[in-house]
C-alpha cells in the first residue's frame, strides 16, 4: 500500500471539508465556521504523514523538485493558518487558505493521476459535473457584476445631485452592495470547485492535472483575481465602490477566461 497516496487523499478531502464548511457562515449568516479549523488539523496531520511517507519513499528529503516545494508550501500555509487563527481567531483565513491549498496542490504537478482515479465511462459525467459548476459559478458571478454595476451607477448619480429617472427604478445602494457580496460567496466556492474538478478531468484524459495551457492559466488568473475581492470583503471589510470596482475587474478576467474558452 502506497502509505503517501492514501494520506494525501485523506488530507484532501478534510481540506475539502474545511474549505465547503468554512463558507457555510457566511452564506447562512452564522457567526463562525466552528468546524472548520478541526477539519483543517486533521487535514495537516494527514498531509504531514504524506510528506513523511513521500520522503521515505524517496530515500530524500521531499523538496527536490518545484511539484514537491508547492506541496511543502502549502503544508506550511496551513500550519502558519492555523497558528494565527487560535491566536487571533481571524474568521477571514478560512475562506482564503484552504482554497489556495486546494488549488496550489491540484496545479503543482506532485498529485499522481490515480490519486482520484476515474473510469473511462465515468469521463462524461465528471465533464458534466465540472461544466455544472462552473456555468453555476459564472452565474452567481454575473449576478455579482450586475450588483456592483448598479451600486456604481447609483453611486454616481447620487452624488452628481442628478438622479435624474433612474433612482426610482433601482435599489438601495445597501442592498446592491449586500446583493453583490452574498452572490460573490457562492460564485468564489463554485469556482475553486470548478478547477478542482477542471483538474481531474485533465488528469484522466491527458494524464495530467494541470497542463498550463493559456487557458487554464487564464482560469488561475481569475480565481486570484476573486480570491483578492474575497479577501477585501471578507477580510478586510471593504464595502461600496471599490469593492464594487474590484469585483468588476474580476468578472472582466472570468469573461476573458469564457471567450478565450476555444
Amino acid at each position: 500500500m502506497d502509505w503517501s497516496l492514501v494520506l494525501l487523499r485523506t488530507a484532501l478531502a478534510f481540506y475539502s471539508l474545511g474549505f465547503i464548511n468554512s463558507f457555510i457562515p457566511h452564506l447562512a449568516r452564522l457567526k463562525t465556521a466552528r468546524f472548520t479549523p478541526c477539519l483543517a488539523v486533521v487535514g495537516w496531520a494527514a498531509h504531514t504523514g504524506a510528506l513523511w511517507a513521500l520522503g521515505v519513499g524517496l530515500e530524500r528529503c521531499p523538496l527536490g523538485t518545484v511539484p514537491e516545494v508547492l506541496s511543502v508550501l502549502a503544508w506550511s500555509a496551513v500550519l502558519i493558518y492555523l497558528a494565527v487563527f487560535w491566536r487571533y481567531r481571524l474568521e477571514v483565513l478560512h475562506v482564503v487558505i484552504l482554497p489556495m491549498v486546494l488549488v496550489v496542490l491540484f496545479i503543482s504537478g506532485l498529485l499522481p493521476e490515480e490519486l482520484i482515479p476515474v473510469a473511462a465511462s465515468l469521463r462524461p459525467s465528471l465533464l458534466r459535473l465540472h461544466l455544472t459548476v462552473i456555468i453555476f459559478g459564472v452565474a452567481a458571478l454575473f449576478i455579482t457584476f450586475a450588483a456592483s454595476l448598479a451600486y456604481i451607477l447609483l453611486d454616481r448619480a447620487l452624488k452628481a445631485k442628478r438622479p435624474g429617472r433612474l433612482i426610482p427604478k433601482l435599489p438601495s445602494l445597501e442592498s446592491c452592495d449586500s446583493v453583490g457580496q452574498m452572490s460573490l460567496l457562492w460564485a468564489f466556492p463554485l469556482m475553486t470547485l470548478g478547477i478542482i474538478t477542471g483538474a481531474i478531468v485533465s488528469a484522466s484524459i491527458k494524464h495530467t492535472f494541470w497542463a498550463w495551457e493559456p487557458k487554464e492559466t487564464l482560469a488561475v488568473l481569475a480565481w486570484a483575481i476573486l480570491a483578492v475581492v474575497v479577501v477585501a470583503r471578507v477580510g478586510w471589510g471593504w464595502r461600496g465602490r471599490n469593492a464594487a470596482l474590484l469585483t468588476i475587474v474580476a468578472f472582466g478576467a472570468v469573461l476573458l477566461r469564457m471567450l478565450g474558452a476555444y
